[in-house]
């Protein structure tokens, strides 16, 4: 007969320490849930699908406003291919264009940084950037027609940033660092401070460099910085992806003033080939504000003499649709095929950059001007009455309607009533 094996003997120590592990469990668990962002979000979607609207084949002949909605987290109008999003404290918002009623809203107990509509002709996407302790690092994507939720990132970031996106690449860019994001939010590149790097042969050589603008386009990113050695500012153009051995590949580099004294110039677009600068001239000899464009190569193509202010705008912003980019200088609107970068016409007194619908829709004192693309002749004016604003107007279009952003507002204009 199988000897009995003797139970093992549980002194009151053993049962002390289980306790306490099982209660450190527990407090990490509550640690967990407590902590967690989504106990403190919410998220309410679209009750049905909004249909996308076609654009407008006319103007009508005076424009109403239809809604206004606060939205400091937006730089420029966000449009998407239904609705137009807002960003206001720590709720997104996607609005039906008529009425300004919230289709679906996703809330969270956190500083919104900055939103965007992303690709509304493909994946259409609402991306929310929130601030934590590591920066404006949480990154939410949601279906700009619906809301519902495509995807999460977090990662390392600054306290401020600006967000854009170009046809492939989402850029998230802060006054030291500076990542690229594809459509399904997989890091193409980080550049600039980079608290932990794994590999630190990844990036090209500077120290203590300060971002001033960067611009992505056709798979490139280019940027204003100075660094800790460098007497003026310094144009950087660098691939969106890692190279094959996981490398940041750097296309040009060159100092493009030869003074920091004045403003850094701006970056207003950027493609395989050729990048648009706006250059205010207070760092440089030249006598005025002037749109330099440089291979990517960082090496100066040309530049020609433009009507703007020697400090770029603060809130001015390039605007790319249907193959144009518009660039507001403060006091004229240039315009630039979006496909070479290439300034085609100037448009003087203006308050900001617009978009092609039935012309070139441009926002002016009193109105909207509608110009030919091509030669930038006004063919007529619709007037708009903007009250007593007098600051910086980012003009988009969705269907029948004019989205303006002024200031931290978003203002929806229409045609008159019937």
């Amino acid at each position: 007969m199988a000897a009995r094996i003797a139970p093992e003997r549980r002194t009151r120590l053993d049962l002390t320490i289980t306790a306490v592990i099982v209660v450190l469990v527990v407090l990490a668990g509550v640690l967990l849930w407590w902590t967690a962002p989504a106990r403190t979000t919410e998220l309410r979607t679209a009750t049905e699908e909004p249909v996308a609207l076609l654009p407008t084949e006319s103007l009508p002949t005076a424009y109403r406003e239809l809604w206004r909605a606060p939205s400091p987290a937006t730089d420029v109008p966000a449009v998407g291919k239904a609705t137009v999003v807002t960003g206001d404290g720590g709720t997104m918002a996607g609005r039906d264009p008529a009425t300004g009623r919230a289709l679906w809203s996703y809330r969270r107990e956190a500083p919104l940084c900055a939103a965007i509509a992303a690709w509304p002709g493909g994946n259409n996407e609402a991306l929310g950037v929130y601030r934590n302790s590591r920066g404006c690092s949480e990154v939410t994507a949601l279906d700009a027609n619906t809301g519902e939720r495509r995807g999460n990132r977090t990662s390392d970031a600054d306290d401020a940033i600006t967000l854009s996106y170009d046809q492939t690449f989402a850029l998230a860019a802060g006054d030291t660092r500076l990542e690229t994001w594809g459509t399904n939010l997989v890091r193409g590149i980080e550049y600039g401070r980079v608290d932990a790097p794994v590999n630190p042969d990844v990036a090209p050589n500077r120290d203590a460099c300060r971002l001033h603008s960067a611009v992505s386009g056709d798979s490139r990113v280019a940027i204003i910085e100075r660094c800790a050695r460098d007497e003026g500012y310094r144009l950087t153009v660098l691939s969106a992806t890692l190279t094959e051995d996981e490398k940041i590949r750097e296309w040009g580099s060159e100092l493009i003033t030869t003074s920091a004294q004045g403003a850094p110039p701006a970056v207003i677009a950027a493609t395989d080939s050729i990048v648009t600068v706006y250059d205010g001239g207070g760092a440089t000899d030249r006598p005025d504000p002037t749109v330099r464009t440089f291979g990517t190569d960082a090496v100066e193509r040309g530049a020609r003499s433009v009507d703007g202010e020697r400090v770029p705008p603060a809130r001015s912003h390039p605007l790319t649709a249907q193959a144009l980019t518009t660039y507001w200088t403060g006091r004229s609107t240039l315009v630039l095929d979006s496909n070479t970068g290439e300034a085609r016409v100037q448009i003087t007194d203006t308050l900001g950059p617009g978009e092609l619908a039935t012309g070139l829709l441009i926002p002016v004192d009193g109105a909207i001007s509608v110009r030919d693309p091509v030669t930038g002749r006004e063919l007529r004016r619709v007037p708009v009455d903007r009250g007593d604003y007098r600051g910086v107007v980012s003009l988009r279009t969705l269907g029948p309607y004019v989205i303006e952003q002024r200031g931290d507002e978003i203002v929806v204009l229409g045609p008159p009533a019937e």
